[in-house]
């Protein structure tokens, strides 16, 4: 068993005890009037198993009580656990532990700090056989990743007086968000759906990743001085086979290296090619340029020609106007040759010396010799000219059959030039075959650390597997599976509403839901009081005998106060409150606590049930159970004891 509750002790501030015995693998029953104290005990117990605040009422509890304290049945051995009362403040540090095979319950005098509440939960989370475990959070989310502990644990096993009847909320504490949340976040851990062994194996998995990033950093760096790699070697052996030196296809670096070896070492086969000696191809080059350099020759003559015939032009046009304006000297061949003006009679200065009529008559003469003669040129030009364009057509045609002759020989000789380029890209590729083959230094076999690799990828991927959240979904899904067929029972036994619908546990949003024929229906949508309170009983039942039944590190106990008050409010407490019930609420109470006595004898002793409650059932079986009755004047805390001021 894990954690079970022997006794509940208080000290007074005299020094005196008070003991509540309870039956450790079985129900107990604390039974009493209103006011009594019932319900501080959940508080008690939870401040002893470390809580951050004592939730004890303000009252006669806090003033009367100097240490809260527990005598604890743990798998092996015993432990008392004390905590110094709060009085007026939020909580206390001081904590008393003791543990050893069989623990008596101490005097008041021994009781003193032996640690604190940090140290406290570390303590009760391994009595209740809490591993070290981590839920990682989803990848995007915000929140931190998140260890299980003993305070996780609890909210399975209160089950306070206002939280048993609250149709919104299951478990004890689920009513903050954030503690909610870590619920959802460790219910897998508890469940068993992530088992004992998830950090362990997460921590294997975190040193295979390490193992296998060191083996491939030392096959990346053998790759690196294999002059980049496989992918190198294949790129130059598939050249290789593209000009047929090689038609190898190796599935390893060692065999494609191998094959280069084998290209490099074979000779080049002679190129047999039976070309001709390319002399008319010679011949046609030296014709070619000789008829480009007549040709050019021939169309420079022509422009020299059509030059001078410009020239010829214009100077025939010039000597035209000039003999024109010459002729009319035959207008004063009778003219006195003395010093006036032809044209005016006016006397000339003897100083401005006027050619004569035979000087400009003998310049007529040359200059119509001059212009006869070119005249006479210009048919001359024009037959140059024809006879050189002429010369140049021919030069022209004869450059162009050369061309067609030369592209004949180039398009009958283009089987010996691809065989040349075949032979230049052989030499080619088997030169860059022996450059990167000298290149390569010494390098290790690779074999084994390949192999390794592989085998730690192989461990790496069923780890992973084992850890992902599919195999925890697969897994909840098989324990809720489980549970509904449980509850589903027990609620038709309880005659609650929607039993004869299958019920299930809903993790995501912590509450239970009854699968319809309408679709789902949550606990929070089911009436009346008397469901709210089966609903909490069937769960927390069914959850605690699989922990018990499957070992996991929850404490063994549930702390049930006032399930009976939907029949019996406290305000009609009294001696013969049975009587005043109607017989459908008397058997239906019966018929509740029926089912909590057998779902704890069904695995007895690994579980315990302690009942606060008004309620003080006329049955046999009911009445074994009763370890406290408190009515009377008979309370938690004794009226004589001293209050703390």
């Amino acid at each position: 068993m894990s954690i079970q509750l022997l006794n509940i002790v208080l000290y007074s501030y005299d020094r005196r005890r008070r003991v509540v015995n309870l039956n450790a693998g079985a129900v107990s029953v604390i039974t009493g009037a209103s006011k009594t104290g019932k319900s501080a005990l959940i508080d008690i117990v939870d401040y002893c198993l470390g809580s951050l605040e004592c939730r004890v009422p303000e009252g006669p509890i806090r003033r009367s009580v100097s240490w809260f304290g527990l005598r604890l049945q743990l798998m092996n051995g015993q432990a008392f656990i004390a905590r110094r009362c709060p009085g007026g403040r939020a909580s206390s540090e001081d904590c008393f532990v003791e543990v050893g095979a069989a623990v008596e319950i101490p005097s008041y005098e021994t009781l003193r700090q032996t640690t604190n509440t940090q140290g406290l939960g570390s303590l009760v989370s391994g009595w209740s056989g809490i591993v070290d475990n981590l839920h990682e959070p989803p990848p995007g989310q915000t929140r931190l990743p998140l260890a299980a502990n003993v305070r996780h644990a609890l909210a399975f096993c209160f089950q306070p007086q206002d939280e048993i009847i609250r149709r919104q909320q299951l478990f004890h504490g689920a009513g903050d968000n954030f503690f909610a949340q870590a619920l959802k976040d460790t219910l897998p851990y508890f469940l068993g759906a992530v088992d004992d062994d998830y950090v362990r194996k997460r921590e294997r998995l975190r040193l295979i990743r390490e193992r296998l990033r060191s083996c491939e950093r030392k096959l990346g760096e053998v790759a690196a001085l294999r002059g980049g790699g496989t992918s190198k070697a294949d790129a130059l052996l598939a050249q290789a086979r593209d000009v047929g030196l090689s038609s190898a296809s190796p599935d390893s670096w060692e065999a494609t290296v191998a094959a280069l070896r084998a290209v490099a070492s074979t000779p080049l086969a002679n190129l047999e090619v039976t070309a001709s000696d390319n002399t008319e191809f010679a011949r046609l080059s030296e014709e070619r340029a000789r008829l480009l350099a007549e040709q050019r020759r021939l169309t420079d003559e022509i422009d020299a020609v059509r030059a001078f015939e410009t020239d010829g032009l214009g100077f025939s046009r010039e000597a035209t106007e000039q003999r024109a304006r010459l002729k009319s000297i035959g207008l004063f061949d009778a003219a006195p040759a003395d010093q006036h003006c032809p044209l005016c009679s006016q006397p000339l200065d003897s100083t401005e010396a006027s050619p004569g009529i035979d000087q400009v008559k003998e310049t007529l003469v040359s200059l119509s010799s001059r212009l006869d003669s070119a005249s006479r040129a210009t048919p001359q030009i024009e037959r140059a000219v024809g006879e050189l364009e002429t010369r140049l057509q021919a030069a022209r045609q004869r450059v162009a059959t050369n061309r067609a002759n030369l592209e004949a020989i180039r398009t009958s000789d283009e089987r010996f030039a691809k065989a040349r380029d075949d032979a230049t890209r052989r030499v080619h590729v088997v030169g860059r075959i022996s450059l990167y083959l000298e290149s390569l230094p010494e390098l290790p076999d690779t074999r084994a650390l390949e192999q390794e690799a592989e085998d730690l990828r192989a461990q790496a991927r069923a780890l992973e597997a084992e850890l992902s959240d599919e195999r925890v979904r697969e897994r909840l899904d098989s324990i809720t599976s489980i549970l509904a067929e449980r509850m589903t029972r027990w609620a038709r036994a309880l005659g609650l509403e929607h039993s004869r619908f299958p019920l299930r546990l809903d993790l995501k949003n912590l509450t239970i839901v009854a699968d319809t024929a309408d679709g789902p229906v949550a606990m929070a949508r089911m009436g009346s009081g008397e469901n709210w309170v089966g609903y909490h009983l069937i769960a927390h039942l069914a959850l605690h005998q699989w922990f018990a039944t499957r070992s996991r590190p929850v404490p063994r106990f549930l702390f049930l106060d006032q399930p009976s008050q939907i029949y019996f409010p406290p305000e009609k407490d009294s001696d013969g409150w049975v009587e005043m019930v109607s017989d459908d609420d008397r058997a239906a109470l019966s018929r509740m606590f029926q089912l909590v006595f057998e779902a704890v004898e069904e695995v007895a002793p690994g579980f315990q049930v302690i009942v606060t409650e008004h309620a003080d059932l006329n049955e046999t079986w009911y009445q074994a159970a009763v370890s406290e009755r408190w009515r009377g004047g008979l309370k938690l805390v004794p009226e004589d004891w001293p209050r703390q001021q």
